[in-house]
């Protein structure tokens, strides 16, 4: 399944899902203590971050949020597992369409 496994493809949408990452988490942060506002961007980003926490904290939210150094890791898990899951797709698509 993995033989034609694009590392550049899974490292740049891992990048990109990273950069949305950071301000779905400021924006999430930012709802959570009501200091969000009414700015759709912002709210777009706070309901982006529901999506991007899957599955680690969705899941496993009691251990995931017992200290900050696992919440991190959990999200960087999350990331990591989007850029797989959209390299592989990018893959299936080249596929069918070659």
């Amino acid at each position: 399944m993995l033989k034609n496994f694009n590392k550049r493809t899974f490292i740049i949408s891992t990048a990109l899902f990273g950069l949305l990452l950071i301000p779905s988490f400021m924006a999430a942060f930012g709802e959570d203590e009501g200091t969000l506002g009414t700015n759709v961007i912002w709210q777009f980003f706070a309901k982006l971050f529901y999506i991007l926490r899957f599955p680690t904290h969705t899941l496993l939210w009691h251990i995931f949020s017992s200290t900050s150094v696992l919440y991190f890791i959990g999200l960087v898990f999350n990331i990591c597992f989007y850029g797989f899951i959209l390299e592989r797709s990018i893959f299936i698509i080249k596929k069918r369409f070659s």
